[in-house]
């Protein structure tokens, strides 16, 4: 699987030693394995499973490493690095920006459920050492917990923060109420308008594509609508890069069979009202990708507001828990949201290197001109 070419002991507080490991991924089928027998035990998202990270990963990573922290036999933290030109590491992503047009969140190393601490030890093996140029570390929508070791353990270059509303649909299906239940009452009123213009032409439906042909027809019918809306605001949209389509060409063929990968239409009747693409993981529902029919709508239809109550309606029936936004503060999400998440986009680097003293400059040079 690896060749470690790095041991060094880790030692936490009242418990036998541990071990970090770091070398190359020489054998993808096993370190796939190996992978998959930690998100066992790990409270992992979908972007930290191995049906997302090993997803056409030979055409992806071209210097994929791994960092392990190993208890005896035992792996108890893992992390996939791919480094360029040896200096920029980037976790759970490529470093190439075609392929990381997918867009990582709630990323990060894996860790078990009952060996917390292993975060840390994960996070020192990273970023420790001193002497020399160093490493530049880059880690994209990881969370609080992960933002917390990183800056123990190294220096770190806070970059963007995105909060990624959500809704508890556990809530929500335990009190017996409906999602709109508990957003505003402009909100309520402007859904329950939109819903009755759409039932005139028919009842408001949820389906679901259960093939493969399916799911590509209707990611297809998605994509263009996506792209038509985003051309038209002058942003070239997702769609636009090869490697995001072919990403996710790969990715249909791993999770629409198993349910992971929710390609749905929601419509009123025979009429189409949009597309959802979503992320089924673990009792969440994640709201990846999303294209809706403007062109022909009422002033009063607001499609994306609608699709996504019909999706929550739908996700809540299946006894799904979250109902996931991701990252971004747009209207019709923190609208429809209950509360939300913070994922930071940062750099990091070992202290007492090179790059982690310009790193260090860098953040006091920016909180100088923040005032």
């Amino acid at each position: 699987m690896t060749r470690p070419h790095k041991r060094s002991a880790v030692r936490p507080d009242g418990q036998a030693p541990w071990v970090a490991a770091f070398g190359p991924v020489t054998d993808v089928a096993a370190f796939g394995d190996l992978w998959r027998a930690v998100e066992q035990e790990a409270d992992g998202s979908v972007f930290q499973s191995w049906a997302w990270l090993g997803c056409d990963f030979g055409a992806r990573f071209d210097d994929p490493v791994a960092l392990r922290i190993t208890e005896g036999q035992r792996c108890i933290a893992l992390g996939l690095i791919n480094r360029r030109r040896r200096l920029f590491w980037h976790v759970g992503e490529t470093g190439h920006g075609d392929a990381d047009s997918v867009f990582v969140e709630h990323n990060g190393p894996l860790v078990v459920r009952d060996r917390p601490a292993a975060r840390a030890a994960w996070y020192a093996a990273l970023l420790g050492g001193g002497a020399g140029l160093g490493r530049i570390v880059r880690l994209s929508g990881i969370g609080a917990d992960d933002l917390a070791a990183a800056r123990r353990s190294g220096v770190v270059d806070q970059g963007m923060t995105r909060l990624a509303p959500r809704r508890d649909l556990a809530a929500l299906r335990a009190a017996g109420v409906d999602c709109l239940d508990s957003v505003s009452a402009n909100t309520r009123q402007q859904i329950r308008r939109a819903w009755r213009h759409y039932e005139a032409s028919g009842a408001i439906a949820v389906d679901r594509a259960g093939t493969l042909g399916a799911a590509r027809e209707r990611l297809a019918q998605l994509a263009a609508l996506h792209q038509a809306t985003w051309m038209a605001r002058g942003k070239p949209g997702a769609f636009a890069r090869p490697g995001f389509r072919s990403f996710h060409d790969e990715l249909l063929k791993r999770g629409v069979a198993d349910g992971m990968v929710d390609l749905l239409r929601i419509s009123a009747g025979e009429r189409v009202i949009g597309y959802l693409y979503t992320l089924v993981w673990r009792g969440v529902a994640r709201a990846y990708q999303s294209g809706f029919v403007y062109e022909v709508a009422h002033p009063h239809e607001k499609p994306g507001l609608v699709c996504h109550v019909a999706a929550m309606r739908y996700y809540q029936a299946r006894g799904l828990d979250v109902y996931d936004f991701l990252a971004g503060e747009d209207r019709y999400k923190t609208s429809l949201a209950g509360g939300s998440v913070a994922l930071h986009w940062i750099r990091a680097a070992p202290r007492a290197t090179l790059t982690g003293l310009a790193l260090a400059g860098r953040g006091r040079l920016t909180r100088m001109r923040a005032g």
